[in-house]
């Protein structure tokens, strides 16, 4: 007997309107700013700066209407409901503020339906926030079963501070383009200074300790920042203080104009391009992407004086006549990276390998360890592994991105001194010493690296203090590496594309026209089956 297939509702036709019109009509006109600093960086502060300047009337198509919403309010609230003691002493106690880090890590252990931790329970709470907000602001209920839908008015909220990839992934599917994460940088030295500062109970000691929870918490359902703000679209540096000792204003503190030139490309009131260290870290993020180590992807990029790209690495196992693996993956019988040999009992990455074996020597050499039986072993190495062996390096198959610039460089026969690298991730030590070696005079990176010594064992080489520092190919004695600012390159293409006319084809004068088909950061109030029942509702 044959299915019987339903017929396909009959959508009763409308008024024939434009397509590109209809589309556009949905625009929400809805902006999501996440922002995400270690502890000590000033989130707080950016988040000010950047709703004075939404709020700004003179912003060409007339000023958002902006709000703050706090990461510490949801968390607060969520306690309160919860039965939860709230923190005593205030936002200057750093006691208060470990037990708010603590209220935060219960409120993402809660299991859900499916037995899976709710990481990004904080940022679905800030969800839940932005629509009652939005739902007062319209003056209409907020009923669960109903959708707030946006108005069309020039709207944004700015979410301070976000803590963990999970939120940062659950804010993105929901807001999609029209969420742009802000990470803040800040020297580690100056945020210890000001937490010390900040918190009358806290001593260098406890505020270490303090950081490195923030940093990367060992429960899942911690705090993770560092992994949070590498997801970051857009990089703001404030290690600068806002104030002078005096209290007058800084005028090297320049996160008004940074945070501008982020709302000129959102909005598109200006024409912006990119500078030389966007384009560069662009470089090095499309180099990371030819990565199939199975481990990580980095990417680097050299740059000469001028600033020209030179060269860029990924890492990559190395092959004989010169350079990497690179473009010939699935498609060469002699590929032989570690992801593609051909051999059953070969795929497997080189470094963890050897580590493993390390820890059975270990076990196996020391008496009262290798009388244990074969379930406790299993459990000593795992956590041997978690020790500084999981930590080692050297018996990796791959080149590292920085390596594989620096050598692409020296076979075309370019000198290295005075040169500057871009890296989608700090340096490891082994990269720091050929850094140095080869003359590099700079390095930026985004994503830190736990595991690299480079600081430690060339202190008298490298610097990550931009204050005063002096190139070495200009006479300086130090290498700085530095945290990268700017534009990031996961939003490189939607900041930079040109997609509306910037002149009348008549005249040639400048006329800063209305892209065709709407914003690159467009998010629409509808869902897409939505709109596809109103075109087909207004179809001839």
């Amino acid at each position: 007997m044959s299915a019987v297939h339903n017929p396909l509702p009959i959508i009763q036709p409308g008024p024939h309107q434009d397509s590109r019109g209809l589309v556009l009509s949905h625009a929400a006109n809805e902006h999501v700013f996440g922002v995400v600093g270690h502890v000590g960086s000033g989130t707080s502060e950016i988040a000010k700066a950047l709703r004075d300047i939404l709020n700004d009337p003179t912003l060409p198509g007339g000023a958002f209407d902006c709000e703050i919403l706090k990461a510490r309010d949801a968390i607060l609230g969520w306690a309160g409901r919860n039965g939860k003691a709230v923190p005593a002493g205030g936002d200057r106690s750093l006691t208060a503020t470990e037990q708010l880090q603590d209220l935060g890590d219960e409120m993402r252990s809660q299991q859900t339906s499916a037995g899976e931790l709710d990481c990004p329970a904080v940022a679905r709470s800030l969800i839940l926030t932005i629509r009652t907000t939005r739902a007062t602001k319209l003056g209409v209920p907020s009923n669960d079963a109903v959708p707030v839908v946006p108005d069309g008015r020039r709207r944004a909220y700015i979410l301070d501070s976000l803590r963990h990839p999970a939120e940062v992934e659950l804010l993105r599917h929901v807001y999609q383009e029209a969420f742009v994460l802000i990470g803040v940088v800040c020297e580690e030295k100056k945020r210890l200074d000001r937490i010390v500062h900040k918190y009358a109970d806290a001593g260098h000691e406890r505020a270490k300790a303090f950081m490195k929870r923030d940093a990367e918490a060992k429960e899942k359902h911690g705090q993770h920042v560092a992994d949070t703000f590498h997801l970051s679209d857009f990089f703001v540096d404030n290690t600068v203080d806002r104030l002078q000792p005096n209290g007058d204003a800084n005028p090297a503190w320049d996160i008004n104009e940074r945070l501008a030139r982020l709302v000129n490309i959102l909005t598109h009131s200006d024409v912006v391009r990119p500078d030389m260290a966007e384009t560069a870290m662009h470089h090095a993020h499309g180099a990371m992407m030819q990565s199939a180590c199975m481990s990580r992807q980095v990417g680097a990029a050299l740059v000469d004086r001028a600033g020209n790209i030179i060269s860029t690495g990924t890492n990559e196992v190395p092959k004989a006549g010169g350079g990497v693996y690179g473009e010939t993956f699935g498609r060469s019988e002699i590929d032989d990276r570690c992801a593609l040999r051909r051999t059953a009992d070969k795929r497997y990455c080189s470094n963890t390998r050897e580590q493993n074996r390390i820890i059975e020597d270990l076990i196996s050499e020391i008496p009262e360890l290798a009388a244990l039986d074969a379930d406790r072993k299993r459990a000593l190495a795992v956590d041997l592994r978690r020790t500084r062996i999981g930590g080692l390096l050297e018996f990796s198959r791959a080149v590292h991105a920085e390596m594989d610039a620096l050598l692409s460089a020296a076979r075309e026969g370019f000198s290295l001194v005075g040169t500057r690298l871009f890296v989608t991730t700090f340096p490891c030590h082994y990269c720091a010493r050929h850094l140095v070696t080869a003359g590099v005079d700079e390095v930026q990176y985004i994503e830190p690296y736990p595991k690299s010594q480079a600081l430690d064992l060339h202190e008298d080489a490298i610097q990550v203090e931009g204050s005063g520092w002096k190139q070495p190919s200009e006479g300086g004695t130090k290498v700085l590496f530095r945290p990268f600012s700017g534009v990031a390159p996961r939003m490189y293409k939607r900041s930079f594309m040109k997609d509306r006319d910037l002149k009348n084809k008549d005249t040639g004068l400048r006329e800063f026209g209305d892209p065709t088909w709407g914003s690159p950061w467009h998010l629409r109030r509808v869902s897409y089956v939505e709109l596809e029942a109103d075109l087909a509702r207004t179809a001839p």
